[in-house]
């Protein structure tokens, strides 16, 4: 027989007898041979194992958080060596100033972040990585834009990624036609940023090193300040939580591959963290590492942030003086959500939705669920879920809550505020990869905060016959 059949022969087999036997409990030893038969059917997964040699750029760079007056950029070395950035006001880096960063070493994947201070608001940056104190790109340089004061009306365009799929040519299509349109002033990848579905360093190591390698993906981060989360697969297995043996691996291994403003708190890890740009403020949260299992029966201690990440929360949309409040999760926040969304975690969701009921222009966005879809959850709190990029697409069902969708193609969302305007102004976009804009429309202040009913778009496709597989 030939051997290259072989993945695929064992991948419908075990289809098969899970189609005839009962479902197997995740990490059986048939859930165990299915995904690894899977995995292997998709090819191998390029090593980002040293490179013997002198050093050059492994992957990067990456425009991290950015402020009025700092930026962090991100890179990976092919191996051990000296890092720097220069950076001007010029493109041809004539007047640039040189700032090192650390040395890149084996145990934390050869990567580094650098950190350049004393910028001004507002203003462009031309720059190159420096490996060994040679320059590393060649012209034209990239460039990234940093953000007017805190408190500054302006406009703003947020891109929303997740689910990027199991091989980096998965997600190729999208981010390349991203690259192309240049569309949005910060990305925020919402989770599932790599399918390892581990802890294993080495693994996460690898996915981490595919995805940021995508070509198109590759061009969008040397530009636009570049902001995630993770989700269950770039955490864990499938649906894990904080049982999960090898968390602090994940988040470790996590943290040496973005350029977060920040990790959790001192005395509570985690990936969560708020940033500010102009009068936006954004609240990334951590839905895995202090979640509980969601099966456990909801009595009133079952959680999906975790007591102090909770509270972190509150205080900081109650101290919030931003026109906009963006609360970010990996997770669907909408009612008739999976097992593994929101919904599996009332108490923790009503105590978030009773929080913010007087707060004006508060927006949820998550990933997750393989399709696009905008909801007006309880008649009040607007969410956008915003994929895949990637995967596989799942079908959106009925949905009382849901105002706009699409489950086909590689799809992502783009929002738009203006606060130059009073009353400011917001507006989403839907995006297809090979589709373009799918749908534009702009919120009135009553539809975003929940005293008008948001009409139901449209139908982007005619209403289909078939049903595809779930996610």
């Amino acid at each position: 027989m030939n051997s290259r059949l072989l993945p695929a022969l064992t991948l419908a087999a075990c289809t098969a007898a899970a189609q005839v036997a009962p479902p197997a409990p995740a990490g059986s030893a048939l859930s165990r041979l299915v995904a690894s038969a899977r995995e292997e059917a998709l090819g191998p997964v390029p090593s980002a194992a040293p490179v013997p040699g002198p050093a050059w750029l492994h992957a990067g760079p990456m425009v991290g958080d950015v402020t009025p007056q700092s930026a962090k950029l991100w890179l990976k070395t092919s191996n051990a060596a000296a890092t720097g950035i220069r950076v001007s006001l010029r493109e041809d880096l004539s007047d640039a100033r040189t700032v090192n960063g650390p040395a890149t070493v084996e145990a934390a994947d050869f990567t580094a972040t650098i950190t350049l201070d004393g910028l001004a608001p507002g203003t462009r940056y031309y720059y190159t990585p420096l490996i060994d104190g040679r320059e590393a790109l060649v012209r034209p340089l990239p460039s990234f834009v940093t953000p007017l004061a805190e408190g500054s009306a302006g406009k703003h365009r947020i891109a929303l990624g997740s689910c990027v799929g199991r091989r980096g040519h998965h997600a190729a299509a999208a981010f390349g036609e991203m690259a192309a349109r240049r569309h949005c002033d910060v990305l925020l990848m919402l989770g599932d940023n790599h399918y390892a579905d581990t802890t294993d360093p080495a693994k996460l190591r690898d996915y981490y090193h595919m995805q940021r390698t995508v070509d198109g993906f590759a061009s969008v981060i040397r530009h636009t300040p570049t902001y995630a989360i993770w989700d269950d697969h770039d955490y864990g297995p499938n649906n894990s939580d904080g049982t999960e043996d090898g968390k602090a691996t994940s988040l470790r291994v996590f943290s040496q591959w973005w350029a977060n403003p920040a990790a959790g708190e001192p005395e509570n890890p985690g990936c969560y963290y708020r940033f500010v740009r102009g009068d936006l403020e954004f609240f990334m949260l951590d839905d895995r590492y202090y979640r509980t299992p969601n099966k456990a029966k909801d009595d009133g201690h079952k959680t999906m942030l975790g007591t102090r990440q909770l509270q972190w929360l509150k205080d900081g949309l109650s101290a919030s003086t931003a026109k906009f409040k963006i609360i970010a999760a990996g997770s669907e926040w909408q009612t008739r959500t999976q097992a593994d969304g929101w919904a599996s975690f009332a108490r923790d969701r009503q105590e978030i939705f009773d929080h913010v009921r007087s707060m004006e222009n508060v927006v949820f966005v998550s990933g997750d669920r393989h399709f696009t879809a905008g909801y007006q959850i309880q008649g009040r709190f607007v969410e956008f879920t915003s994929g895949p990029i990637g995967s596989n697409n799942a079908t959106l069902l009925e949905n009382p809550e849901r105002f706009t969708g699409m489950d086909e193609g590689k799809l992502w969302v783009v929002l738009e505020t203006d606060t130059t305007v009073s009353p400011p102004r917001f507006a989403w976009e839907i995006w297809q990869a090979g589709g373009g804009l799918l749908e534009r429309r702009d919120l009135t202040p009553d539809e975003l905060n929940g005293r008008a009913v948001i009409a139901p778009s449209p139908p982007l496709l005619p209403r289909r016959m078939e049903k595809k597989p779930g996610r």
